[in-house]
């Protein structure tokens, strides 16, 4: 299965990102967790800790910096022949808790000619493209809005996943990511509704969103004191509120 999950801003993407593909690991799933934000912070919350988080190698830069090396050595030889994703989530990929493995597609930290943006982008839709999720879940955590999930363009079979809080321009943003999703043909689009204080806030998100199948986060001071602690919510609180709603989504997953 192969996971894109998305949303506005601010909208609590990375910290469902990072529980979910924990709680599949502990449910004995494969899981390959894909941080496709050029900030990536998806390691924090999947609790490998900022210093790992902050020297892990994104595939972007990582090609960027090859192509100069293999240039600087031999500048009238052939481009060198770049490794496959399979050989990039090797040599690149950092094993996070509960057995995750963590790669960086986004990260960008060397100038070079060209579009930085559109490199990110392709990054991120060659691995989540070419790594096979035969034996295995692939979860990817996409950069904020919707030109990302343009980029990854999933497939029929696989599943878009969307954090969506209970305010307009959260709301709005999601409303396009289904236009977009239901245009790409993706077999599944659910929402996460997250933050949710009020059960009526569900009701009024599930009738502008048209119906598309939901799954309730509630509102949880455990998730921020994680955050402001730089750890995983499922290593400070497990059975908080919104882990348990975590859970749920992930069994509802697969």
């Amino acid at each position: 299965m192969k996971i894109a999950v998305t949303g506005k801003g601010g909208a609590g993407k990375t910290t469902v990102t990072a529980a979910l593909a924990r709680t599949f690991a502990r449910l004995g799933t494969a899981v390959v967790a894909v941080d496709a934000d050029p900030n990536p912070n998806l390691g924090i919350a999947l609790g490998v800790g900022l210093d790992a988080n902050e020297k892990m190698e994104g595939v972007a830069n990582s090609v960027l910096r090859r192509r100069a090396e293999h240039h600087h050595h031999d500048s009238d030889a052939a481009a060198a022949p770049e490794p496959d994703a399979e050989e990039l989530l090797d040599q690149l990929g950092y094993l996070a808790p509960d057995g995750v493995r963590l790669i960086q597609t986004g990260r960008i930290e060397r100038p070079a000619e060209g579009c930085l943006c559109c490199g990110s982008h392709r990054a991120t839709r060659r691995i989540f493209e070419e790594l096979s999720a035969d034996d295995r879940l692939i979860i990817a955590d996409l950069e904020a809005g919707v030109t990302d999930l343009c980029w990854v363009d999933p497939k029929p079979t696989d599943t878009v996943l969307i954090v969506v809080t209970p305010d307009r321009n959260s709301i709005e943003i999601a409303m396009r990511t289904i236009q977009v999703a239901r245009d790409l043909e993706v077999g599944r689009v659910l929402v996460a509704a997250n933050r949710i204080e009020r059960s009526g806030e569900v009701s009024r998100l599930g009738e502008l969103l048209d119906g598309v199948e939901m799954v309730e986060i509630p509102e949880d001071p455990a998730i921020t004191t994680a955050e402001r602690r730089e750890l995983s919510p499922l290593d400070l609180t497990p059975a908080s509120p919104a882990m348990l709603a975590v859970h749920s989504l992930a069994l509802r997953l697969l």
